[in-house]
């Protein structure tokens, strides 16, 4: 029988690689006009934050049960978000209001559920998983290290563009979400080939034996 932290390990690194194709294809499906399928997307998107953090959440835990759940509740949050953002765009849809005022509202709460979801919320679950990496030592040091660089950089920039410190996805944001960005992709290509495997001397118990069935 194969090893379930392992299988654990693998379909969170594939729905970590999920999230980032969707994330990217929605951006681009709501700027040709293609609504329908930047909703479609958001959802798949939502779905894959989700189970993200279902996944991580019993391998993580022998690790620290608190950060190993708040990380699990915030990744939840953060899907929660992303789907209540699809609402207003498919209302833009329905009522063909693009162009008009109420559209303009319709997308500016879109643009709200972004900051707030695939921001602010994703940059706080960023920090308390390379926190608890760090301390555990079931990855690379490094890849935790950039986990928490990262995150505090996004904190920072949509914190900044919550105050109006800075444009809304703006080059600055641009350019401070690509460390949480490369960190989710190492992240993720560890998951699948490696898993989460505690150096000499880390604190974590075997997977195997703490994670049972989701």
């Amino acid at each position: 029988m194969s090893d379930p932290s392992r299988r654990y390990a693998r379909s969170a690194g594939i729905l970590y690689l999920v999230t980032h194709v969707t994330s990217v294809t929605a951006v681009a499906a709501y700027g040709a006009s293609a609504l329908p399928l930047g909703v479609a997307l958001e959802v798949v998107l939502a779905l894959g934050c989700l189970l993200t953090g279902l996944l991580l959440l019993p391998l993580l835990r022998a690790a620290g049960q608190a950060r190993a759940l708040t990380f699990a509740l915030l990744r939840t949050l953060e899907a929660a978000v992303i789907a209540a953002g699809t609402l207003p765009m498919l209302a833009l849809m329905w009522i063909g209001a693009s162009g008009t005022a109420v559209g303009e509202t319709l997308e500016a709460l879109h643009t709200a559920a972004f900051l707030v979801g695939q921001g602010l919320v994703i940059s706080v679950n960023t920090i308390v998983l390379g926190w608890l990496l760090l301390d555990s030592g079931l990855v690379p040091r490094a890849l935790a290290v950039l986990g928490l660089v990262g995150g505090a950089l996004v904190l920072g920039s949509n914190t900044a563009q919550l105050f109006g410190v800075i444009p809304l996805n703006g080059p600055v944001a641009g350019v401070c979400a690509v460390p949480v960005f490369a960190f989710e992709i190492w992240f993720a290509f560890t998951l699948i080939f490696q898993g989460l495997r505690p150096r000499a001397g880390g604190n974590v118990a075997s997977a195997a034996t703490a994670a049972p069935a989701v």
